[in-house]
């Protein structure tokens, strides 16, 4: 081997060396990891990498640009239901797989949109039950996947809960300087991101079905979806009147909070939460401290909404609340 050779090899060595050093340090340390980007999950299959990208001298940390992970592949869950798989073209976003059934009666009564819990497919158990039973009831039904989210957008999650916890101990203390972390601000850049795709998704949604002349449109999130259809009736149009929640996870949301994030808005809500949950008696409970009208809540027999034995159940249910005066 030639001088020039072995250079290049004991460089080869020091570079693999180096990449393996920075990986036990970041294991070791998991807070380092809040200002680099994290990688794709390589084991994932039919996941998507996403577009990492840094600002190198730009004096803020690394932003993570990989907002969510595909929960499936949703290629070949449209080539398995061709009959009822629609591309969805999100403004700003990429595309998105809806599995859409059409009502079976004579006559529509509008339409409702499934959005799956994180990490959930359009097709789960609970939404594909869901979905024919609307359709027998007279209701067109559309379901969307919610991906998995990344592993940097789990920890913008928990630097934001963390900063306004300290934001609140700031406030408290007169004549002190409020300091500005930028790690703090990538962090709700990241969180904005992901909303605003959630939301075109859920934008194109509804348009799809107003175009076909459903002039009545209900959002159904399930699990961490309802999250996220709340944070969408902001700018969600008027054909949007009612919103359910199934089994719903607002994180580290309090009821009192959740009251005050809904407070103003006109829209019917339908809280059907599991029978053996505490939190769904607590919501009721600040709603109706509240005085806010259009609120139900309705126990149902149904674990974390990960099963579909109880999808007829629920989508009678649901059916005749979004029927109803």
């Amino acid at each position: 081997m030639s001088v020039a050779s072995a250079g290049m090899h004991n460089l080869d060595i020091t570079r693999w060396l180096a990449v393996v050093m920075t990986l036990v340090l970041v294991l070791i340390n998991p807070a380092t990891a809040q200002d680099a980007a994290p990688g794709g999950d390589a084991g994932a299959a039919g996941q998507d990498a996403g577009d990492g990208e840094s600002k190198e001298g730009s004096g803020k940390p690394s932003v993570e640009r990989y907002f969510i992970r595909s929960a499936g592949d949703s290629g070949m869950l449209a080539q398995r239901y061709p009959h009822l798989a629609v591309w969805l073209e999100p403004d700003g976003a990429p595309r998105a797989l809806a599995l859409v059934e059409r009502e079976v009666t004579e006559a529509a009564k509008g339409a409702v949109v499934l959005l799956a819990d994180e990490g959930q497919t359009a097709n789960h158990a609970l939404l594909a039950g869901l979905r024919s039973r609307l359709t027998e009831a007279g209701w067109a039904a559309l379901s969307l996947g919610n991906s998995q989210v990344s592993p940097g957008l789990q920890l913008a999650r928990q630097r934001a809960g963390e900063a306004g916890s300290r934001s609140g101990q700031d406030s408290s203390d007169e004549g002190e300087p409020v300091m500005i972390d930028v790690n703090d601000q990538a962090a709700e850049d990241l969180l904005k991101a992901h909303r605003d795709e959630v939301n075109a998704r859920l934008d194109a949604a509804v348009a799809w079905l107003q175009e076909r002349d459903y002039s009545q449109v209900v959002l159904v999130g399930v699990g961490r979806g309802a999250l996220a259809v709340n944070g969408y009736l902001p700018r969600a149009p008027a054909a949007v009147s009612r919103v359910a929640w199934i089994a719903p996870d607002f994180g580290s949301q309090a009821p009192g909070e959740l009251v005050s994030a809904l407070e103003g808005k006109v829209v019917r809500l339908l809280d059907m939460y599991p029978s053996r949950s505490s939190a769904g008696p607590g919501r009721r409970a600040a709603f109706r401290r509240a005085g806010m009208n259009g609120y139900e809540a309705l126990p149902v027999p149904l674990a974390g909404g990960e099963s579909g034995r109880h999808a007829a159940a629920i989508a009678s249910r649901l059916a005749g609340w979004a029927g109803g005066d």
